[in-house]
């Protein structure tokens, strides 16, 4: 459990203090906040404790409800962190584009085994549009020349929100369940300005 707190603590100060490609200042009307206000509360779905509209009213109006509080805000991030042990979170993340004024408005889950991620398209108009996550990456990105998977292992891919952007995060498996299989390369997306460009880097723990 302490380990879990732990991460969820890092991704919190992690997702809500590093920079983002285009960040607009205080003169954008456009916010986390009122983005949160706007977007529906499907991504809470995948959460034990959900988020009916209510709730949500009240965690806007107040900063806590009946199972979260905001655990941190800026003017282009948000991070529930659920209540009373702080052992599930969402976030929220803005990523602006420079060529139109819209925004892609990031939600997802962190700190669990398994993540949900949300990608929503609004304009200037206030008008939301759900958008397509990044193409998966093929599994051989995760691996070095001359590395490959075990033939006895299968593998799943999920995006989800990362530290400076989105992250591909791989799962393996076999038949008994899920495997630990040291992996050579991180697959990330960086927000450019106006799209997602993917990146592989090698690997840190």
């Amino acid at each position: 459990m302490f380990c879990r707190l732990a991460s969820i603590a890092f991704l919190l100060l992690a997702v809500t203090a590093h920079p983002l490609a285009g960040e607009a200042r205080a003169a954008d009307v456009i916010t986390a906040r009122s983005i949160f206000a706007l977007l529906p509360e499907s991504i809470f779905e995948n959460t034990p404790e959900g988020l009916g509209p209510a709730d949500k009213q009240q965690l806007l109006n107040e900063g806590r409800s009946e199972f979260w509080e905001i655990a941190g805000e800026t003017e282009d991030t948000m991070v529930f962190a659920s209540l009373p042990l702080l052992d599930t979170a969402v976030a929220l993340r803005l990523f602006r584009n420079t060529s139109d004024g819209s925004v892609e408005a990031a939600l997802g889950t962190l700190g669990g085994p398994i993540c949900t991620l949300e990608l929503w398209r609004v304009d200037v108009n206030g008008r939301a549009v759900l958008s397509d996550t990044p193409e998966e990456p093929d599994v051989n990105d995760f691996f070095a020349k001359g590395h490959k998977m075990p033939p006895d292992v299968q593998a799943t891919v999920m995006i989800c929100l990362g530290l400076g952007g989105l992250k591909a995060e791989p799962q393996f498996w076999t038949r008994t369940g899920m495997a630990h299989v040291p992996f050579d390369n991180d697959v990330t997306y960086y927000w450019t300005g106006r799209h997602f460009e993917k990146q592989v880097r090698l690997h840190s723990e």
